[in-house]
């Protein structure tokens, strides 16, 4: 049986053939589950998070971009071993958020008084 993510041979029109630049955050993303699978820690496997990924329901597998799906299936797969909450997860990313924040305003700040 075929799962909603397994569109080979269906018609979905012209595939784009343009080479799009990684966005930072993808990068990041790539890094983090290159290092969270290689041979030393092997955290999550590539078929722990694929299986994650084409778990997710037809929905939150349609909502999000490739490197989102990898992202939320790292934390999915993460939260199951019992290495973090989501909830402290998304804790932990606010308060890199503020700090960023606050970077930003005090760089932004130095600026204008140039």
């Amino acid at each position: 049986m075929k799962g909603y993510h397994d569109i080979g041979g269906q018609s979905a029109g012209e595939i784009p053939k343009v080479e799009l630049p990684w966005m930072h955050w993808e990068k990041q993303v790539e890094a983090i589950r290159n290092l969270l699978g290689d041979s030393t820690r092997r955290v999550i496997s590539l078929d722990e998070l694929r299986l994650g990924f084409e778990s997710f329901g037809i929905e939150k597998y349609s909502k999000y971009s490739f490197y989102r799906r990898r992202l939320e299936a790292m934390i999915d797969t993460l939260e199951h071993k019992g290495v973090f909450t989501r909830e402290e997860f998304e804790a932990e990313v606010a308060q890199a958020r503020a700090r960023w924040d606050a970077c930003a305003t005090t760089s932004e700040v130095g600026h204008g008084d140039a």
